[in-house]
Parts: structure tokens; C-alpha cells; sequence
């Protein structure tokens, strides 16, 4: 999973068509051959609603600091650009995209090292510095996502439930982005569309 990440971030994002298609089937496909190698079930990897609830109050005080501090670092340095109402419709997507990444860092990434390590608290470490990597060169989401992926862990271990977390993901990378200064988030680009933004060039990740 490192290596198609990783690769497909820095070396063959955009060389062909089709290739976002390519790395999502991979993506999962790597996901679910893990499962099955593992005999997890849906229920298990966290893949479910019965649970909902005791997940989203637990969430609730992570998600309150996370939203709480880029919207108070903006309101002081006057940034805040959350866009009209009608944005509300690229929420489902935000959603969809956050749950997408809280699946790998939680049922790949935290769970294997959990098999690997036989530690919680080193397989957190190892699952979010892994995570933390796929952000890089932009020091924000490095740092967002180190700390956000060793809560995630910890919130996950306790009650399973990947699509609470992946609301939360959305809830807080969209403040994230609207609150600080451009200047700061560089439009929330990892890879060599960092160094684009940074230029003033742009472009769609």
C-alpha cells in the first residue's frame, strides 16, 4: 500500500488516462485481498451502523479541538473563506473521500500493524506515521494527519466504526481548508502539486 500510494502521489499521478481509476481499484483491491487473507468480516473491520452512536460521541471532543483550533487560528489572522451554501453539495464527496482514507489507515494500515507490532499503541504509531507520509511535502497535513491518524486509531480500537470517522475526516479537513490561509494549507496539495500552489500555479490534485 505504501508503494502504490506513494508512487502513484509522486511519480504516475496523470501520466496516462484513467490512472485515478487504476490506483482506486488497486487501492481496495489490496484492502480486500487483506481481509480475506485475515478472515475479517465487514462487522469486525468496523464496516457497519449498530454502532454509530457510542462512535459519534466519543468523536464528538476530537472532532470539537480539531474544528476549534484552524477556526480560531483564522478568525485571528482574519482568513476564514468558507464558501456559499450551495457548497453543501460537494459534502457527500468530502464524506465519501475521508471515509475512503480512514478504511486504509484503519483496516490496512492500523489493523496489519496491530499483527505485526502485537502493541496498540505501536501499531497506531506505525499506522499514522505511514499515513502522515502519503501527505508529504506539505508540512500542515503531515502534522494534521500524524496526529489525527494516532486519534483515529485510538477512537477506532475502542468502538469500530469507519464511517463515523470518515464524517469526522470530512468535518475537520474542510475547516481545515476554509479557515487558513491558503499560504498555510498550499489548497490541501501532497506530492508535486505542492510546489505548484506554492508558485501561485494552481491545479486540481
Amino acid at each position: 500500500m505504501l508503494e502504490l500510494v506513494l508512487s502513484y502521489i509522486w511519480v504516475w499521478h496523470k501520466r496516462f488516462p484513467g490512472d485515478d481509476l487504476v490506483v482506486t481499484f488497486l487501492y481496495f483491491a489490496l484492502c480486500y485481498g487483506s481481509h480475506l487473507r485475515r478472515h475479517e468480516s465487514a462487522r469486525s473491520l468496523g464496516l457497519r451502523l449498530d454502532n454509530w452512536r457510542p462512535a459519534a460521541r466519543q468523536a464528538c471532543l476530537p472532532v470539537a479541538v480539531g474544528a476549534a483550533v484552524p477556526l480560531a487560528i483564522g478568525a485571528a489572522l482574519g482568513t476564514w473563506h468558507f464558501g456559499p451554501a450551495g457548497s453543501l453539495l460537494s459534502l457527500p464527496w468530502h464524506v465519501a473521500w475521508g471515509t475512503a482514507q480512514q478504511y486504509g489507515l484503519l483496516c490496512l494500515l492500523y489493523r496489519r500493524s496491530v499483527d505485526t507490532l502485537g502493541s496498540a499503541r505501536g501499531a497506531a504509531l506505525a499506522a499514522a506515521g505511514a499515513f502522515a507520509l502519503f501527505h508529504l511535502p506539505n508540512p500542515l497535513l503531515v502534522t494534521v494527519t500524524f496526529l489525527g491518524g494516532l486519534v483515529c486509531c485510538t477512537l477506532y480500537r475502542r468502538v469500530p466504526n469507519v464511517l463515523v470517522l470518515g464524517i469526522a475526516h470530512a468535518m475537520i479537513s474542510t475547516v481545515v481548508f476554509s479557515a487558513l490561509p491558503i499560504s498555510i494549507t498550499h489548497h490541501m496539495r501532497v506530492g508535486p502539486g505542492y510546489f505548484t500552489v506554492a508558485t501561485g500555479l494552481a491545479h486540481a490534485s
